[in-house]
């Protein structure tokens, strides 16, 4: 069977490594964009079965690209969870409106990244 497809989008590399660890221990194959309009790129070619999408990108910022995802009929079903430092109200309201189904603060706890998927992935 392939390993599901699990897509990471930030512009700091670090924080891509460390999801990469937590979520390839977990038996999913993982992909990662350093930017946004990478990540919009590789979603519609790849079509994982989750998106972990940063906030705060140069050019084109996680909401847009969230809101660019859920337009298109191909990909509109993948739910994309939000990470972000911004962790105040407006940034998680934010990330409801265009159509995030999760959001975890960074730094985050691998305890966190275990429990978006378990809700999204699950018996997928």
């Amino acid at each position: 069977m392939d390993k599901q497809k699990i897509l990471v989008v930030d512009d700091h590399r670090t924080v891509g490594m460390l999801m990469e660890a937590v979520l390839k221990l977990r038996g999913f194959h993982v992909l990662y964009a350093g930017s946004g309009a990478a990540g919009l790129e590789l979603a519609q070619k790849e079509m994982p079965v989750l998106i972990f999408l940063d906030i705060m990108m140069p050019g084109m910022d996680g909401f847009k690209v969230c809101e660019l995802l859920k337009q298109d009929p191909a990909t509109k079903s993948i739910p994309v969870v939000f990470l972000s430092a911004r962790g105040e109200a407006v940034a998680i309201d934010r990330g409801k409106e265009v159509g995030g189904e999760g959001f975890v603060k960074k730094p985050f706890k691998t305890l966190e990244i275990l429990g978006v998927l378990n809700r999204f992935v699950a018996g997928k």
